[in-house]
């Protein structure tokens, strides 16, 4: 039996239209998926997720649910789980771009290990001038604490160098 209520809420939800026709679109649909699948709720379950697929896709009438139940019958789907995975499996396969070129997909950028962090801070501390990192930490830690403690000084005596608190030259107009 149709569960009418929950796939009209789904239908409204997806903005799909609702005319003189509604109806009968709703009922051929289900008749395809009833006959079609494991059993009634199936049925139901497997509607629900053609109007949500359609809303996500922003179509806006009743011939693309058709079209994607069409789809998931004719792949041979009778229950909710298959299409999940039908669908999983078709967003995991490689689309192609133009002129049948794959596309390039960037790697995720991944999470430095313990050891590379290491290995990049020795590598700092020697450009840097420092013998170890605990010198490089040390020597920065003061850097930071000096810049801290004359920042005033730094900021009072801008007008008069004609450089910022960091260094730079103030920009003058003629």
């Amino acid at each position: 039996m149709i569960n009418q209520k929950k796939i009209m809420i789904e239908w409204d939800k997806a903005g799909l239209p609702n005319n003189n026709y509604t109806y009968g679109d709703i009922t051929s649909i289900y008749d395809d998926l009833s006959h079609s699948s494991d059993n009634e709720l199936e049925a139901n379950k497997m509607f629900i997720l053609a109007i949500r697929k359609a809303a996500m896709a922003n179509s806006t009438t009743s011939m693309a649910v058709e079209n994607i139940v069409r789809e998931w019958l004719l792949a041979g789907l009778t229950n909710a789980q298959a299409i999940g995975d039908y669908e999983k499996e078709s967003q995991q396969m490689q689309r192609k771009g133009r002129y049948g070129q794959p596309i390039k997909q960037e790697s995720k950028a991944s999470e430095p290990t313990s050891d590379e962090i290491k290995q990049q801070n020795e590598r700092w501390a020697k450009e840097l001038g420092y013998e170890s990192v605990a010198a490089m930490a040390k020597g920065t830690h003061d850097l930071l604490v000096n810049l801290r403690a004359t920042r005033k000084e730094r900021l009072a005596n801008k007008p008069k160098s004609g450089l910022t608190a960091e260094g730079h030259q103030v920009v003058r107009r003629f």
